[in-house]
């Protein structure tokens, strides 16, 4: 099996669990927990050894917070946690690597929301990388990748399955994109020097370098 059959298997059992969930669940909001938890243990086996993966608020020394966010991705080697319990945490923006704001189904009245929260973050610490990563969506990629563009704020997003049937190649892919890009940013001795750009990356490219469309001016 190649590696790309097996993140298509992966991307396909994401999607069965999500069918499992909603047959179970009817409350929005446990079912959106669920969601969470979900793209949560997915990132968990992404990420290198040095990282924690949580769910919280980023906290600086002068007091300002972002809003609540559903996956944090923090250096847990170099920075405990400010505070701890389960998967919650609360960090120090200089700990977080990445966040992500999942959504069950991405739309454009919703991802106004998504960006407000993720730009939050920018006020704390520039070079944290920014996702956003949905379900379904029932609008064209490429829009939603320039939607991000003009926001300046979020370099990414992944979908799992859309309503477009010309796209639904190029999304069965999205999976093993996200997964590149998290062991790129979080790799040892790239982490480091390899802050968030102004830009929505689509892919790694070689030697870790990411191919992507820029934030506009």
């Amino acid at each position: 099996m190649s590696m790309e059959q097996y993140y298509r298997k992966v991307q396909e059992k994401v999607m069965v669990q999500r069918d499992v969930i909603n047959s179970l669940l009817k409350d929005p909001r446990i079912i959106g927990d669920y969601y969470e938890a979900i793209v949560r243990d997915a990132v968990r086996e992404a990420v290198s050894a040095s990282f924690a993966v949580g769910r919280g608020v980023v906290l600086a020394s002068d007091g300002r917070a972002s809003k609540e966010c559903d996956i944090i991705v923090y250096n847990a080697v170099e920075y405990g946690p400010l505070f701890s319990s389960g998967d919650i945490v609360v960090v120090s923006p200089e700990s977080v690597r990445c966040v992500i704001q999942v959504k069950g189904t991405v739309s454009m009245d919703n991802m106004g929301d998504a960006i407000q929260g993720l730009a939050a973050v920018d006020q704390l610490r520039t070079g944290i990388w920014k996702f956003i990563v949905g379900f379904k969506t029932n609008v064209e990629y490429q829009n939603l990748v320039d939607q991000c563009a003009r926001s300046r704020s979020v370099n990414g997003i992944f979908l799992f399955s859309s309503a477009y049937k010309q796209e639904k190649e190029d999304i069965s892919l999205q999976m093993q994109k996200l997964v590149g890009i998290l062991k790129s940013i979080t790799a040892p001795g790239v982490y480091q020097t390899n802050d968030a750009g102004k830009y929505v990356v689509l892919e790694v490219g070689s030697r870790d370098s990411f191919q992507g469309v820029p934030f506009t001016e």
